[in-house]
């Protein structure tokens, strides 16, 4: 399928959300296609809709325009991994067969090196990478002015690879290869007995390959262990750039003609280049297991990883020959990938591409006054203050159809979403449980999830307490199994008090997450190891402890008794603060910045779930979760919450775009 066809079946299925929303009828679902496509809000309705401009219908979400590669021009530059260079390299051709008549450049140069054109003298627009970026790449991006803006593009397979002429070398262990390429075994009849007694003559990509830097963690290190007794990849560098008569190239190409003209030589490269060279090489199995497409996708081969490119927003606002090239790129994919020579990535991944690429290119305008209906969500106190300021913001900006935000815990918004049918939209403290999956895909929903945010949940006392600041979790987990029931037993310093506790409960998502991370590690069962099942039968069978679904409740409680203590979100704490003591956990305050360091150890992600099919047929839906994500920026501190990573958001951002197609 052409482009050109992918841009008018997004078209036709953005204008059947239009009409729905002007009371046209439920939105029609189009074929699905993998990225937004060419629209904005004057060509959408033109070309899909017969009507006079006066009678256009505003949009209810307008995407960013992807041109055309006819539509754009100037210079291109990509340069590292070897790996990604035959992806990158046919996906150049392919712009430039559509029509593009600047300049591509695609240069193979390894991952580190390309990181270092990119991040250190800026000469690049895209790089490509066989690993993620490093820290230390990413500050040095930071420090010429560059943010990296990761894209997964596929998956890759090493390949480790004998000449065809070898009859004896048909399939190695990790352990084996591990001491071939440290250079413990040198001969093969160390590797087994019966293979000859010749010389092993190693070919390897270089030490700027990302390539190296994998098949070092994954296969040498393992077998170069330091004086503790733990994998060292200094030590498997060290070992494999050391060996006498290996021959090292970010060529793969070079790589595969000394494979190719020596009977004793092994190496190892992307799978890609097997595929490409298979006539002239022979791949080994590992583990037993070859490296094909079926053993990649079950996860049975074990040397798998992530192949991706990297570009920066500043870059792709200021070239939009580099945005399109990328919008291109990932449009492409499924077309291509496998017949380069690699593994799809997973749907998520390359979701959350496109997310990247739509936040990078300056995200979506959503018109609040272009839809009606209702829009009914439910779940998760903790994220109860957060949908329903969205939801206030979402009237405020013209909106005149009915919200409705209950605040019931998380396990029952699911039971309404998944099992009545009842919600449009789940709010969770918690990711979906598998069981509640198969509940809603039993009544033909598909939960999608949108991570909106990360909550600190608040270990709370009366300001009156003049004994509690800081508690370890080990306290805390004995509180709140009932092993501690007097202040005295917590620290013979306090008072001889009995503890009143105040939980949310067992529905609620911050139930669930404090009996795994708190309660459980103290509650352990007859193997020694943390139970939560112990944990929240403990917990729940506290005498005269209170539990309620309504984090207010719990203030109240908090509040008026002197020896309490209690939990709840931190943007419950924030609210009520003046009321309330905040106690430190482990020494660690809750605040943003020690939850943005990753110091606070009760830390978690918060979600919304929603449903392509609800998103389509209710295009309400579709556009107020697209304005939740525009405004989490602006609202999030505020309402007492942290902002979820970027690559969170760009996931959410790509399961919003894949449900919208």
């Amino acid at each position: 399928m052409t482009k050109t066809v992918r841009s008018l079946l997004f078209v036709f299925v953005l204008a059947s959300l239009v009409l729905a929303a002007c009371g046209g009828g439920a939105a029609t679902q189009a074929p699905a296609t993998s990225a937004p496509t060419k629209a904005s809000a004057t060509s959408v309705p033109t070309q899909a809709v017969a009507a006079t401009p006066t009678d256009v219908p505003m949009m209810p979400v307008v995407l960013p325009e992807i041109p055309e590669p006819a539509d754009v021009t100037g210079d291109i530059i990509t340069a590292g991994s070897s790996t990604v260079f035959p992806l990158s390299e046919r996906m150049a051709e392919l712009f430039q067969q559509e029509g593009y008549t600047g300049n591509i450049t695609v240069d193979s140069i390894g991952t580190g090196a390309g990181f270092e054109r990119f991040c250190k003298s800026g000469e690049t627009d895209i790089s490509n990478a066989s690993r993620p970026i490093k820290s230390s790449e990413v500050e040095a991006c930071q420090a010429i002015g560059r943010q990296p803006l990761e894209f997964r593009v596929g998956t890759d397979a090493l390949a480790v690879v004998v000449n065809p002429e070898n009859d004896f070398v048909t399939s190695l262990t990790l352990e084996q290869l591990g001491k071939i390429f440290s250079g413990e075994y040198k001969m093969w009849n160390q590797v087994d007995p019966s293979f000859p007694a010749e010389a092993i003559k190693i070919y390897s990509p270089g030490a700027d390959s990302g390539t190296f830097d994998y098949f070092i963690e994954a296969v040498v290190a393992p077998v170069t262990k330091n004086a503790e007794g733990k994998a060292d990849v200094a030590l498997g560098e060290a070992a494999l750039l050391g060996l006498e008569g290996a021959q090292f190239s970010e060529d793969d190409n070079v790589l595969v003609q000394g494979v190719e003209g020596d009977k004793y030589a092994i190496g190892y490269f992307g799978y890609a280049y097997y595929v490409e060279e298979q006539g002239r090489l022979k791949a080994v199995s590992i583990n037993g297991v070859e490296p094909n497409q079926a053993n990649v996708d079950n996860g049975t081969y074990p040397l798998a990883r992530p192949l991706f490119i990297y570009s920066d927003a500043k870059i792709m606002q200021e070239k939009p020959q580099v945005a399109a090239f990328i919008a291109f790129y990932l449009n492409n994919l499924e077309d291509n990938i496998v017949d380069v020579g690699y593994f799809p990535a997973p749907k998520p991944a390359i979701d959350a591409s496109w997310g990247a690429w739509l936040t990078a290119v300056g995200g979506v305008e959503v018109n609040a006054d272009a839809v009606s209906g209702d829009i009914i969500t439910a779940g998760s106190s903790t994220v109860f203050p957060l949908s329903e300021r969205m939801a206030e913001l979402f009237q405020q900006e013209g909106y005149t159809g009915n919200i409705t935000v209950d605040s019931i815990g998380t396990g029952a918004g699911f039971e309404r979403f998944c099992k009545s049918g009842e919600t449009d939209i789940s709010n969770a403290s918690r990711p979906i449980k598998s069981s509640e999956v198969e509940a809603c895909q039993a009544i033909g929903r598909q939960p999608l999830e949108f991570r909106v945010g990360t909550d600190a949940l608040a270990v709370v006392v009366n300001p009156e307490n003049d004994f509690v600041t800081s508690l370890t979790l080990e306290q805390l987990g004995k509180i709140f199994s009932g092993e501690y029931k007097m202040w005295n037993q917590v620290d013979p310093s306090f008072p001889a008090e009995a503890i009143k506790i105040y939980s949310p409960g067992a529905d609620s998502g911050t139930f669930d997450y404090f009996i795994e991370a708190v309660v459980a590690p103290v509650t352990k069962n007859a193997e020694g190891k943390a139970d939560v099942a112990l944990g929240e039968a403990a917990l729940l069978g506290l005498e005269g402890a209170q539990f309620s679904e309504d984090d207010n409740v719990l203030v109240q409680g908090v509040e008026g008794d002197k020896y309490a203590i209690g939990y709840f979100g931190y943007a419950y704490y924030v609210e009520e603060q003046g009321r309330l003591k905040a106690v430190s956990i482990n020494g660690v305050e809750p605040n943003q910045a020690n939850v943005d360091n990753g110091t606070y150890p009760l830390a978690r992600p918060l979600f919304i779930y929603s449903d392509a099919k609800i998103m389509q047929e209710k295009p309400q839906v579709a556009a107020f979760i697209a304005f939740y994500l525009n405004n989490l920026e602006d609202n999030i501190v505020d309402v007492g919450y942290f902002p979820a990573p970027q690559s969170a958001i760009d996931a959410s951002w790509g399961a919003w775009l894949s449900a919208t197609k």
